[in-house]
């Protein structure tokens, strides 16, 4: 028992120690410092179908703050594990702007993003949201970025796949709009590359008072589109 503890006390230092040593390892790769980039949004993700390997994606400070505003350089790198070597990059200046619109989030999305039999996608999402209280919005936007060599090279660019937006007194009376996609492969290619097929879901809500009560009147409409390569990006 005490033998099994401790392999596991090990093995979870370890995994903690290769994990916080990969940004260290890939900054001074970079040439770049800790203070140059936005910590709070950094994220890491090992690749499921290649656990040799993982993605990073380091937010780099643009330009200096300004009254909380700011935009950040997307670096967005493959790197083995076992290294930290970068093997692949692709670095996209200007990528994101954060003001009165706040990017409150960056997550790496591994999802079943099949383009054809041998080339499988992954994600960058960007999470949006205000701090207005009677005009609430929150966005995310999705990237899809393919290996191509010693290169990233992204195939889709901030694509909104979900949106939520209203306006209302605070107290009942406001219409609301939620529109939330998720993306299905195609059978059918264009330009070697599967089509992606959109199918969203929207729900619009209507608050009024009535009687001293907040009725709510809800309606939901489904649509689907599809995106299509065009030998560089889906569009």
């Amino acid at each position: 028992m005490k033998n099994f503890l401790f392999t596991l006390l090990f093995c979870v230092q370890f995994s903690f120690s290769q994990n916080t040593d990969h940004l260290n390892t890939v900054l001074k790769q970079l040439k770049l410092k800790e203070s140059q980039i936005r910590i709070e949004l950094f994220t890491e993700k090992i690749l499921p179908y290649d656990k040799s390997k993982s993605i990073l994606v380091i937010p780099k400070y643009a330009s200096d703050i300004e009254e909380g505003s700011f935009v950040l350089d997307a670096y967005l790198l493959l790197i083995d594990n076992a290294t930290g070597k970068i093997i692949s990059k692709f670095i996209e200046p200007n990528a994101w702007t954060s003001d009165a619109v706040i990017l409150t989030d960056v997550t790496i999305d591994t999802g079943l993003y099949h383009l054809n039999k041998t080339t499988r996608a992954f994600g960058v999402r960007a999470d949006y949201r205000t701090q207005s209280q009677p005009n609430p919005y929150n966005e995310t936007n999705l990237s899809l970025y393919v290996v191509e060599k010693n290169t990233l090279k992204p195939v889709l660019h901030n694509y909104t796949i979900y949106r939520y937006r209203g306006e209302w007194d605070m107290k009942c009376n406001g219409e609301f709009e939620d529109n939330d996609s998720t993306i299905d492969i195609d059978k059918l290619q264009t330009n070697n590359f599967n089509n992606l097929i959109v199918k969203t879901k929207i729900t619009k809500t209507k608050n009024t008072y009535k009687n001293d009560d907040c009725v709510s009147k809800e309606t939901i409409k489904k649509e689907t589109s599809k995106l299509i390569f065009n030998g560089k990006e889906y569009k």
